[in-house]
């Protein structure tokens, strides 16, 4: 019979005394493969990023190349992904039609995946989102086309990379800091990318040409991109038919939304240097909205703007 040779056991109860440090030479070894494995899920990032953006940029030339794209990422996220039958992503069609068939979304979903591109392209550099102010003009052209968009503030407001084209390329941990996620999202394309640069005193009338860009905009996002709602047939004609005709939430935006994008391009524009013209048009906005909400606080930061502390002082804080 073989001998068996048991280990003692105390041994196996008492832990060792004595730390086993790590040599110079094995740093330079696991610091050496620690670089190639970095280099190695960098490379895979890269490559990822490199498919997706070719993807992308094929499927946003044509609105029928935006809608094949969207139908296969659809597919895969909605129904391969959740092991659902392929019978079930052809009802799904099917019940949808009418909604895939409608150029208007078509068209929002090529401008979704041109912001798409443009944030993986901010994403992958070391910059700062204001450097991409020019790309940003995108919002431009959407709003140029704009008439053939009617219906589609939600496509256009969606997070791109909550998108079905973002999860179907696996690119939904995108982080930019600072950076609008949406080409409809106008307030932060302007506040973090095409504003900042011209916040100085050579800018002034590119920065007031902005802010009234801006506020068009904004104004052809309420009236166009989401549907009005149409009087019924049965009803009488009413006075004021224009506004018979704008939404709770349009009549809001034009009565208190609107002038407040006003008051806030003077003030920047104020900041910005010019401080004469600015000032004018300020005491004018405040004569001619006297009855709005804010006409308050619009006079007390006008006033803070007029009579700024003196240095040593505390700046005025905002009231809650």
């Amino acid at each position: 019979m073989r001998a068996v040779h048991l280990i003692p056991l105390s041994l196996l109860l008492v832990p060792r005394l004595l730390a086993d440090p790590l040599t110079q030479a094995d740093r330079e070894v696991l610091l050496e493969k620690l670089e190639k494995i970095q280099a190695s899920s960098d490379a895979k990032v890269a490559a990822k990023y490199r498919s997706a953006v070719a993807a992308f940029r094929s499927a946003a030339t044509s609105e029928e190349a935006a809608m094949e794209l969207f139908l296969k990422c659809t597919e895969k996220v909605q129904f391969e992904d959740q092991h659902k039958k392929s019978q079930d992503f052809r009802e799904w069609k099917r019940k949808e039609e009418a909604h895939l068939n409608e150029m208007a979304f078509k068209r929002a979903l090529q401008y979704q995946l041109r912001w798409l591109i443009l944030t993986l392209q901010v994403a992958s550099k070391d910059s700062s989102p204001a450097e991409f102010g020019r790309e940003a003009s995108i919002v431009d052209d959407l709003m140029t086309n704009a008439k053939n968009l009617e219906g589609q503030a939600g496509v256009l407001r969606e997070s791109v990379t909550g998108s079905v084209f973002a999860r179907a390329y696996e690119l939904t941990n995108v982080k930019v800091t600072d950076w609008p996620m949406a080409p409809g999202d106008l307030q932060n394309i302007y506040d973090k990318a095409i504003l900042p640069p011209l916040r100085n005193p050579s800018h002034i009338d590119a920065l007031r040409a902005a802010w009234t860009k801006r506020i068009q905009q904004d104004v052809l996002v309420q009236e166009i991109l989401a549907k009005k709602e149409e009087p019924k047939k049965d009803e009488p004609a009413r006075i004021g038919m224009k506004d018979a005709l704008r939404s709770p939430e349009q009549l809001k935006y034009a009565e208190e939304t609107y002038p407040d994008l006003l008051w806030q391009m003077e003030v920047d524009v104020y900041k910005a240097g010019d401080q004469r013209n600015a000032a004018l048009r300020m005491l004018q906005h405040l004569e001619k909205y006297l009855g709005h909400p804010k006409a308050r606080d619009w006079a007390k930061q006008f006033n803070e703007l007029l009579n700024p502390p003196k240095e040593g002082e505390p700046e005025a804080t905002a009231a809650p």
